[in-house]
């Protein structure tokens, strides 16, 4: 995608979000945007938590960054719409579900709403978020994925038609994979369900023999405006996951999944899609939907699909520059140091690293960088000196 002289002002109003690095990032590679951020986090980075977003707050790609607690729906759109208005923003744009569902919630409140970037319908939305009512939509529309069954963990003694292994996880509010269980046979699957006191319902699939595929989106009106695939790497030196190493690949069989399942949501704005190619029948099946942004999402941009930029021009009704991206692979920095303590050499390979890593934006906002490596470092001092005192 080529780079664009357009500019424009953009808000995020969940700038206590995690993954807002991955989108001031991926702005950040284009020219005359100015990114301002709302967040109900303080700059508290000293302080043991899991969450590391108010290091933002020292980013050079950020304009302004304002804190605003806690507060009702009312005051918080409100606070939003005097952003809007005392800056000139052009464009407010939500990076988690969470914000985009209380977004369309309170639509009505809003005094820009003419400034909000494309929405899902509430319905799509919330049917993308609960993972027992997206199984029953990719059965009735006769979409690929795993067979399923939604259980009452209340049930200590449920009978299930499918075959082990089977995969458990909760309905709904499920992050990064957490609570997410393989059961391997009957037996682990009723002490799982003795054991289960944090959810009332929770979905069990059939486990797909194969391998994890993610796929992003834009779409506007269940049409797709941009897109790419990825999969794990193939790295014989050094174990990799799917969040470290990844390679970007293109396949029309899968994108034809894709473009039947969002078009079956009618499906407007960004999405992260879970599939796992099924090694049996030679095919893909969708796992599931995480309707927002996504971990990573400066390796697409990196490559050339920008989609928080896209994701402002589709606003604009502006017509989108978009190619496919195939065979390029990408390495954050987790991986990245994997490979260098794995091989001292592969630091000289500077072309690549610059192109396929996150490394420039740690070159060009170091403040973050060593705002986290604080954080990150009192975070382990904190958990030692806790396992002593419990200990």
């Amino acid at each position: 995608m080529k780079q664009s002289s357009i500019s424009f002002s953009v808000l995020v109003p969940d700038g206590e979000a995690t993954l807002i690095s991955s989108v001031v990032n991926s702005l950040s590679l284009m020219k005359n945007i100015k990114i301002y951020v709302l967040s109900s986090r303080t700059n508290k980075f000293l302080k043991p938590s899991n969450n590391n977003s108010c290091c933002l707050k020292h980013s050079r790609f950020i304009e302004k960054y304002v804190y605003h607690p806690v507060s009702t729906d009312f005051e918080w759109v409100n606070k939003i719409d005097d952003i809007v208005d005392a800056h000139n923003i052009d464009f407010v744009i939500p990076v988690i579900d969470k914000t985009i569902k209380r977004i369309i919630v309170n639509k009505h409140l809003f005094r820009n709403k003419n400034k909000l970037c494309i929405l899902p319908e509430l319905s799509s939305l919330e049917l993308a978020m609960d993972k027992g009512l997206l199984s029953k939509h990719l059965k009735s529309n006769n979409i690929p994925s795993p067979k399923s069954e939604i259980v009452s963990t209340s049930s200590k003694n449920y009978d299930s038609q499918l075959d082990f292994p089977l995969i458990a996880k909760p309905t709904i509010n499920t992050q990064g994979g957490l609570d997410v269980f393989l059961l391997k046979n009957r037996n682990e699957f009723i002490k799982y369900l003795a054991s289960n006191k944090k959810y009332n319902i929770i979905l069990i699939q059939e486990f797909v023999d194969g391998y994890d595929v993610t796929c992003n989106v834009l779409c506007e009106k269940g049409e797709l405006l941009a897109y790419t695939m990825q999969k794990v790497a193939v790295v014989k030196e050094v174990k990799v996951t799917p969040q470290y190493e990844f390679s970007f690949f293109h396949d029309n069989d899968l994108l034809a999944i894709m473009k039947d399942l969002m078009k079956s949501l009618n499906w407007s704005g960004v999405a992260n899609i879970d599939f796992r190619y099924d090694n049996n029948v030679d095919s893909y099946k969708v796992i599931e939907i995480n309707p927002r942004f996504w971990f990573n999402t400066e390796a697409s941009a990196l490559v050339g699909v920008n989609f928080p930029y896209m994701y402002c021009l589709s606003s604009l009704q502006n017509k989108i520059e978009f190619k496919a991206i195939d065979n390029i692979r990408f390495i954050n920095m987790d991986g990245l140091l994997k490979r260098i303590l794995y091989n001292p050499f592969f630091i000289f390979k500077i072309k690549f690293i610059y192109n396929n890593t996150p490394i420039r934006f740690a070159i060009k906002d170091p403040l973050v960088v060593l705002c986290k490596f604080i954080w990150r470092t009192n975070n382990i001092i904190s958990s030692k000196i806790l396992k002593r005192k419990t200990s």
